[in-house]
């Protein structure tokens, strides 16, 4: 290397963690009329100003860089390095590489708000399509282009009830998950909104019919809400909690595993007003827990309603064919006291990835996953509770997750089998098992026999060294 090559190379060294050389520094300084950068300082008081270095290791090159956070990354467990039967919300889902591949083109992954249909006709065609799909799955006329996550969707959704009805109060089953109950309260308590929880049958797992019926009956209910599967892994009764709501004229709002509708009736067909769901299952990887897709969808007479965005087919004054966004009752674009929601946004790319997966899917594939998922569910389930002193917390009939009463505490047997390279599921709260030894098991389409069969026997060491 000769003398020039080197000074090239030190006066494009980059100085610290800042990528500006230092002829870039002295340019900027220059056009700014300062001759060093301290200048720049000048206002900030000496004695709040810090005269000494940082105390961060040195700069590293890009690749030792790069080598360093893959190693801190390594020291995660995950679904790549575990076998995972984790549930409660969020499931580990083979995800088609075609939906990768068609949501990564630059027309979907750019795109922003569809305010000009003119010039965003692909992308609220994809939200059309997107909301033709949801709503033949779930069973209803109206679906809205999507919500932050699945809990916001409940919580909107409880709030329409109370917007369509005038009530302030509604009854929740108490077995929903207590991350949705925990939004619910952030949600609905400071609106005036009264929580009624309704305890689940200590033997089936399932909301008590009876004593939803008595407290509906008091004709102040603006609507019931149950999660199916529950909290517990039963699946609700929606039929007969839709008839006692239309008894007593109250509203019936189902949040629901998407992929169980390809093994039941959907609720909206059970007779749910509305029904909400996340998106995850549905073509969305884990995430370390986001961003999802929150879905809510609801018959005709409740679309005014809907938060967030309607698209519609449309034609021009020319009566050409085309996209435009129908309904956008927000804060955003009406006055602050008329919105439905002041929900500021929506989760667009997800909502496509989820119009991708199921379009791609179809009805036929879709319905032998859900089944893989029900069957699967049910060998493990079957070769856990024949194990010493295990037993099915509920009774209730299950889809993909069921819960488990332990012989130990359940967190020790999780971190036991974690240890074992799996995630054995996740532990019940003890306001609904009632002891410390419930668990919550998932089971989905990407595990075979081996892997079902695996977790039972190293289940069995676990809770024979108890």
């Amino acid at each position: 290397m000769n003398q020039r090559q080197h000074e090239f190379m030190l006066e494009q060294k980059p100085v610290g963690y800042n990528v500006h050389t230092g002829s870039d520094v002295q340019s900027m300084l220059e056009v700014m009329g300062l001759h060093s950068i301290e200048q720049l300082f000048e206002d900030v008081p000496a004695k709040v100003r810090l005269r000494r270095e940082l105390d961060i290791p040195p700069a590293l090159s890009e690749w030792d860089l790069m080598r360093d956070v893959r190693a801190m990354a390594d020291m995660n467990s995950t679904v790549l390095s575990h076998a995972s039967f984790l549930g409660g919300g969020a499931y580990e889902h083979y995800i088609p590489s075609v939906v990768d591949a068609i949501v990564s083109r630059g027309e979907f992954l750019t795109a922003y708000t569809p305010y000009q249909p003119e010039m965003s006709q692909g992308l609220l065609q994809a939200l059309f399509e997107f909301q033709l799909l949801v709503g033949r799955l779930l069973g209803q006329e109206c679906v809205n282009c999507s919500v932050y996550d699945g809990a916001t969707a409940l919580a909107e959704a409880c709030w329409m009830m109370c917007s369509a009805s005038g009530k302030r109060r509604v009854i929740v089953a108490q077995a929903i998950w207590p991350e949705y109950q925990e939004v619910l309260s952030t949600y609905l308590e400071p609106r005036g909104v009264t929580i009624d929880y309704v305890a689940q049958h200590p033997v089936t797992g399932l909301a008590c019919p009876a004593a939803v019926s008595v407290l509906v009956a008091g004709g102040d209910i603006a609507g019931v809400v149950l999660q199916s599967p529950n909290a517990l892994g039963v699946i609700e009764d929606v039929a007969v909690m839709a008839e006692i709501c239309k008894i007593h004229q109250a509203l019936l709002c189902v949040c629901v595993n998407p992929l169980l509708c390809g093994w039941l009736e959907a609720p909206g067909k059970l007779g749910a007003d509305i029904v909400v769901c996340e998106g995850q299952p549905l073509g969305l990887p884990l995430s370390a827990g986001g961003p999802y897709v929150g879905i809510i969808a609801c018959a005709k007479p409740l679309e005014r309603y809907l938060p967030g965005r309607l698209v519609g087919r449309v034609h021009d004054l020319n009566g050409k064919l085309g996209y435009a966004l129908v309904k956008e009752d927000r804060e955003q674009h009406v006055a602050r006291d008329k919105a439905t929601s002041h929900i500021c946004s929506n989760q667009a790319l997800n909502a496509i990835r989820v119009a991708i997966y199921l379009a791609c899917l179809g009805e036929a594939n879709f319905m032998r996953i859900a089944q893989a998922n029900a069957a699967n569910a049910a060998l493990l389930c079957d070769l856990l509770t024949a194990l010493p002193g295990v037993r099915l917390l509920r009774t209730g009939v299950h889809f993909n997750e069921f819960a488990l009463e332990l012989p130990m505490d359940a967190m020790q047997f999780s971190l036991r089998m974690r240890k074992l390279g799996i995630f054995a599921g996740v532990p019940v709260a003890r306001s609904l098992a009632g002891h410390e030894r419930g668990l919550l098991v998932a089971v989905t389409e990407t595990k075979n026999r081996a892997d079902i069969e695996a977790y039972a026997r190293h289940a069995g060491a676990c809770l024979d060294a108890s």
